[in-house]
């Protein structure tokens, strides 16, 4: 009797370990808006450069067996887009969000990473606006062009997709001219200035997610995950990492 379970024993050990490993994480993203930082990496010609704003992503599921999509939309294309649809501009087959493949569970890295992202692109007539006098200004129209490379995000089983790492090219093609990024983004996208001397300072405590009384009243907390290194970046006034997108929790 000894011997047999002697026998058995590594093999029952072995079919435990396996039956326990631990399932790729799945790739899911936010629902709230991420902050995007950016850095400038080259500029040609005269567009004037991005700090940073809010961008949203979605993921669809797919379709007829194929994979899943992710699309991801900048707030100053999306700005773009309604105000010509408020004005009743037809921007025609344009697209102000970039779309592309992405898998439904992470690497044994971690991270989940987009497949190449269709560019997103609208072009803007010319129109006229009225002035803070009254006056009528004419607008001249601008064809925007985003494309977005080496997206990829960081997942765990607790942890989902609340920070990514990007690529991205800004193309004014009327201009001809371009600036490209790096890109950090942290969700939820968070303000952390705070009312001094007639002008808003960075808080830190703003960032954090625990309650906090300030000189407005009380701050509900930054709803970022508190395993999240972070302080407010005293140009834009948002949270920001402290350390890479893409680091593990």
């Amino acid at each position: 009797m000894l011997t047999f379970v002697r026998r058995i024993a590594p093999l029952f050990l072995v079919a435990t370990t396996a039956a326990c490993a631990e399932p790729p994480a799945p790739c899911l993203v936010s629902s709230m808006l991420y902050f995007a930082r950016y850095d400038v990496v080259s500029q040609t010609g005269g567009c004037i450069p991005r700090l940073g704003e809010d961008v949203g992503l979605e993921v669809y599921p797919g379709t007829n067996g194929g994979p899943q999509t992710i699309a991801l939309q900048s707030q100053s294309l999306k700005s773009l887009w309604f105000e010509a649809n408020f004005n009743g501009t037809d921007l025609g087959d344009g697209r102000p969000f970039a779309l592309g493949d992405f898998p439904e569970t992470a690497g044994e890295d971690g991270i989940c990473r987009a497949g190449d992202l269709a560019p997103a692109e609208i072009e803007l007539p010319p129109t006229q606006v009225f002035d803070d006098l009254g006056n009528v200004v004419s607008i001249g129209g601008g064809r925007i062009r985003e494309t977005w490379w080496n997206l990829a995000m960081y997942v765990a089983p607790d942890v989902p997709g609340v920070r990514f790492a990007a690529e991205l090219e800004v193309e004014d093609l009327k201009q001809g001219c371009s600036v490209t990024y790096k890109v950090a983004a942290l969700s939820p996208s968070s303000y952390c200035g705070e009312f001094s001397d007639f002008s808003d300072e960075p808080n830190d405590a703003l960032c954090s997610p625990a309650p906090s009384q300030t000189f407005s009243g009380l701050h509900s907390g930054s709803g970022i995950d508190p395993r999240i290194a972070t302080h407010c970046d005293p140009v834009t006034l948002r949270c920001v990492l402290d350390g890479g997108p893409l680091d593990p929790l």
